[in-house]
């Protein structure tokens, strides 16, 4: 019901093709998009002489060959750099040791001017002129016809709504997802095993999908402009975008994507929209347009139905907007009391607007509405004991840490590279390692001779050891829609919790109470029934063997596991992020920390604040470890 009769007229001809048709196609469809040197193509497992297969593509109508390409901007990007000197040079252009782009923009500003040439009824133009010299110089060329491509990327984005729409892979077309079949029928990948059972219809009709690729494209679009740093062109597209949203957002299909599941939500063109206006918010930002951004925010935050999970960004983003770049100090008050009032703010971005409150209260400027600060709910992490004169961290960590290790020279804006010495008194040699790996040898030195920098993962590869057989249950409508997940759909979503709660308490109470041989037995469970799956809840190299897994659930015990998976299994959206960077054991005396190093200049996020405060009440032995720069003068050396 999703394509038309024409659409299906093009899988049906493409089945039709020979082998070895197919087989270039496929290998051209993952390619991007765009013109091909025909004498580029090399592929010897279809064809030695791959003329016949292109033959049979183009009168298919799978392929275009160079006679339709007709546009020079197309025609000089096949070119090569050398190609494109030799065509400038002709024109006397460039020189010879021109950059292809700058030629290519030369090249371009010369065509758009009126010929020269006076004579004859018809005189070509500088354009026409240039583009044949330069397919002169291209060669044979070919590229996929638009029309199939369209088709084949639709349906595989259909086939792809396990991955998210802000995935490159999914919002092109899914073509991610070919490789990932292959690589399951050749038996590299076997995903974890579950039932499928797909209840709702994402899609009312033909048009509806459509609505949904032409979003999701221009979402691809948008971040590739905004990882490039292209931020006017990210700028202009997702002013159209907006243009194109404003006309749809009452179109009568939209109202049937509120009945959706939450999880599924995230497959229509309201939330592809969502995101791009999302984005957008950043863009204008980085175009110092905060009065734009806050209207932007404004317009995300009052609707309930798409993007929840992005709340608490927005409104730490609007406060932050008045408060510090407009000094709109009542409006920015006015949001935190919302944002604190809003059951989708959570975790760090509920300590952040806090914490926002609570320097405002302390301005001399915000005098007049201290009464307003007054009445907002407080929300503090536990006060331990004060080591350091650094009050945030103080307030934050039950001890803190500082070590020296020496800065060595780096040039950019990258992570802190340190030098540390390494082997024995007999043998010694230094060895470049980075703050959390110098933090490591710190801890080892002091008596926990086992360790891991794992971050989040560590973390949430228990929690996906402890609870496998829950999180791939059986009987959850839609959360397993293809058999390709690495991960139940509904995992970032509060309905995770929800659906499984009875059997997700039960396990919790009994990690909580295990003895340590049954934490080992259980881990040694999953991992040997279930090792290399691909779940995205488990990294199988975080540790170097199950023994080392189960002597770090040995030394964490039944009450921090259980606290951990808990906040994991209740909100993973949130609380994946913000967990400690190291964990220390000593495999004798059963000793252990939880270590969140910071390098020079680097501070607690709001996240991290959070675990921190929520592992020291479980009992955990937490602290924050500074690694301070020493042998400079400055963060580098001269």
């Amino acid at each position: 019901m999703l394509f038309d009769e024409q659409e299906k007229g093009i899988v049906t001809k493409f089945h039709q093709l020979s082998d070895s048709a197919q087989k270039l196609y496929v290998r051209l469809f993952q390619r991007k998009f765009g013109w091909i040197k025909r004498h580029k193509l090399e592929y010897e497992e279809i064809a030695a002489d791959l003329e016949p297969v292109v033959g049979e593509l183009e009168q298919a109508g799978f392929l275009q060959t160079e006679s339709e390409l007709r546009e020079l901007p197309e025609v000089l990007d096949l070119l090569s750099a050398p190609e494109l000197r030799t065509l400038a040079k002709t024109f006397h252009l460039g020189h010879p040791g021109g950059q292809k782009q700058p030629l290519a923009e030369a090249l371009l500003r010369l065509a758009r001017q009126p010929s020269v040439f006076a004579w004859g009824r018809n005189p070509p133009g500088v354009g026409a002129v240039i583009l044949k010299r330069a397919k002169d110089l291209a060669g044979p060329s070919l590229r996929v016809c638009r029309g199939p491509r369209a088709v084949f990327s639709r349906a595989l984005l259909l086939f792809s709504l396990t991955d998210s729409p802000e995935e490159e892979d999914a919002a092109c077309g899914g073509q991610g997802q070919l490789s990932t079949v292959l690589l399951v029928n050749l038996g590299r990948v076997a995903f974890p095993r579950y039932t499928v059972r797909r209840h709702a219809r994402v899609f009312q009709d033909r048009d509806d999908l459509l609505r949904y690729a032409a979003a999701a494209h221009t979402l691809s679009d948008i971040s590739a402009a905004m990882a490039a740093g292209n931020w006017k062109e990210a700028h202009a597209l997702c002013q159209g975008a907006r243009r194109d949203w404003k006309e749809l957002k009452h179109h009568p299909s939209l109202r049937r994507h509120e009945d959706l599941p939450l999880f599924l939500r995230c497959f229509t063109v309201g939330w592809v929209y969502t995101r791009i206006l999302s984005r957008a918010v950043e863009i204008l930002q980085r175009l110092h347009l905060y009065e734009e951004a806050v209207q932007e925010l404004e317009e995300l935050l009052s609707q309930k139905v798409y993007c929840p999970d992005s709340r608490g960004r927005w409104w730490d983003r609007l406060a932050l907007n008045l408060h510090q770049h407009l000094k709109r100090l009542e409006p920015a008050i006015k949001c935190i009391a919302e944002g604190l009032a809003d059951p989708e703010v959570r975790t760090g971005h509920r300590l952040s607007l806090y914490q926002r409150a609570v320097r405002l209260r302390a301005s001399p400027s915000c005098r007049r509405y201290r009464h307003l600060l007054q009445q907002l709910p407080e929300v503090t992490v536990q006060d331990v004991k004060h080591v350091t004169a650094v009050r945030l961290m103080a307030v934050l960590s039950p001890s803190q840490v500082t070590i020296t290790g020496r800065l060595c020279p780096q040039l950019g804006m990258g992570k802190s590279v340190f030098v540390m010495e390494a082997g024995g008194p007999a043998a010694p040699a230094t060895a470049l390692c980075s703050v959390e790996e110098l933090a490591l040898d710190h801890y080892r030195r002091s008596g926990f001779d086992q360790g891991i920098h794992g971050e989040g993962s560590t973390f949430i590869t228990l929690f996906g050891l402890l609870l496998w057989d829950i999180i791939f249950m059986d009987g959850i409508a839609d959360a397993f829609r293809n058999a390709y997940q690495a991960f139940p759909l509904d995992l970032c979503t509060d309905s995770f919790f929800a659906s499984r709660r009875p059997a997700i308490e039960a396990r919790l109470q009994l990690i909580h109470a295990a003895p340590a041989e049954r934490l080992r037995d259980w881990v040694a469970a999953t991992w040997q029934a279930q090792e290399g799956r691909a779940a995205s809840v488990v990294s199988w190299d975080r540790f170097t063997s199950l023994q080392q897994a189960q002597d770090l659930v040995s030394c964490l015990g039944g009450p921090v596991l259980s606290g951990v998976c808990r906040r994991l299994a209740q909100d993973f959206r949130h609380c994946r992020g913000g967990l400690p960077d190291l964990v220390v054991w000593g495999s004798q005396d059963h000793r252990f920390k939880l270590v969140e190093v910071k390098g020079p200049n680097d501070r607690l996020s709001h996240k991290q604040m959070v675990w921190l405060d929520e592992l020291q009440r479980l009992g955990a032995d937490v602290e924050v470890c500074h690694v301070t720069a020493v042998g400079a003068k400055s963060k580098g050396l001269n």
